[in-house]
């Protein structure tokens, strides 16, 4: 093989790769990305077996098609010290070559043949969702799943598809994160059952996803799942066993207080009363009275702290106890300026926190009785 190619183009390429090849793995030849030059266009595949990814470059001249590894961070790091615009790559089976008009670097490559292909997006029946709303549904959700759990598929996001609608759904079994948003479907397909994305399939959608409105190609099957973006096609092994109905633990409990407050706000309370915990006493009691919200937290080395937020509340006093890094991770990915429901029954049963834009998170609380 003997190309011509733009560096930046590449370069951004392989940065997109990076985030699928592996480390550490007991097959070195996934530590490489694939090029492969003909049949009219240039992709670049990578892939760590779960995930794979099919990127289509452009600005590539093709002298002689035909296909190469390249050591992913190797060639990135060449690329990145490089200051020419374009560059001359030729494959001789056993090596690559990087020829500049004053540089030439020679690597070492394993046989393109023995890399698993990444299948190309073929499908002719799949789902369309806009790209900024599928990645808002990812980072709204993919911090509460849980990789360690065995006893369920909860080490990824839950996707779960419907007429019109989809949810976005991950827990670990201590705090739920919940996103709807509406979906298209192209073709004959059925509504069929939720499936969980991996965690670092999930990881690289939220990297590569845009905040644009153009739509998302996303085709099920029995064992993975493709999205279309543009020039890309991510494959995702689809996580096995079961996801617990979701549906099943939002309180059932009628009436709750309902309080009406400013993310940024919050944030910054929970945050400063968060100072004084440790391991051995991560607890906020959160106390809703009349026209204020109280945090107090107290440590076991660091002392006490006792912060409070002024409301609109003029009800009977409850109090909650709650982790305040479950509560900080989702306020985090919410808009400072916005407002959020919190739905509160009493000391527990769990917290449920709404927005207009339809995401849900459910926080479980602590023993009402413990330290704080």
């Amino acid at each position: 093989m003997k190309i011509t190619f733009e560096r930046e183009k590449l370069l951004q390429a392989l940065q997109t790769a990076a985030a699928v090849v592996p480390t550490r793995t007991p097959k070195p030849i996934l530590e490489n990305a694939r090029l492969d030059c003909k049949d009219g266009e240039s992709v670049l595949q990578a892939t760590d077996l779960e995930v794979g990814l099919r990127y289509e470059l452009e600005g590539v001249e093709k002298e002689v098609p035909g296909e190469a590894l390249l050591p992913v961070r190797l060639v990135m790091q060449t690329l990145r010290e490089s200051r020419e615009d374009k560059l001359r790559l030729e494959s001789t089976g056993t090596k690559i070559l990087l020829l500049g008009s004053r540089s030439e670097f020679q690597l070492p490559t394993p046989d393109p043949l023995e890399y698993p292909e990444v299948p190309a997006f073929t499908a002719e029946n799949y789902r369309q969702v806009p790209a900024r709303l599928l990645r808002e549904m990812i980072v709204r959700t993919g911090f509460a799943a849980d990789p360690q759990s065995t006893r369920y598929a909860l080490g990824g996001v839950f996707f779960e598809p419907g007429e019109k609608t989809a949810y976005a759904v991950a827990t670990d079994g201590r705090r739920m994160a919940i996103q709807e948003g509406p979906v298209d479907r192209v073709g004959e397909i059925s509504v069929g059952e939720g499936v969980v994305f991996p965690l670092r399939g999930v990881q690289l959608l939220e990297r590569v996803l845009g905040d644009g409105a153009e739509p998302i190609k996303l085709a099920i099957q029995e064992d993975s799942a493709q999205l279309r973006l543009g020039g890309m096609t991510v494959t995702l092994r689809l996580l096995e066993g079961r996801f617990p109905n979701w549906r099943n633990v939002f309180p059932k409990k009628e009436n709750p207080i309902l309080l009406e407050l400013n993310v940024g706000e919050l944030l910054s309370v929970t945050r400063q009363a968060a100072v004084m915990t440790d391991e051995d006493h991560r607890s906020i009691i959160f106390t809703f009275g009349s026209g204020n919200l109280v945090l107090s937290s107290r440590g076991s080395r660091l002392g006490e702290s006792r912060v409070e937020l002024p409301i609109a509340y003029d009800g009977e006093e409850i109090a909650v106890r709650l982790d305040p890094r479950f509560v900080i991770d989702y306020l985090r990915v919410l808009d400072a300026e916005k407002s959020v429901t919190w739905k509160v029954w009493g000391p527990t049963t769990a917290v449920l926190a709404t927005t207009d834009d339809g995401y849900n998170h459910l926080i479980m609380p602590l023993d009402p009785g413990g330290n704080s």
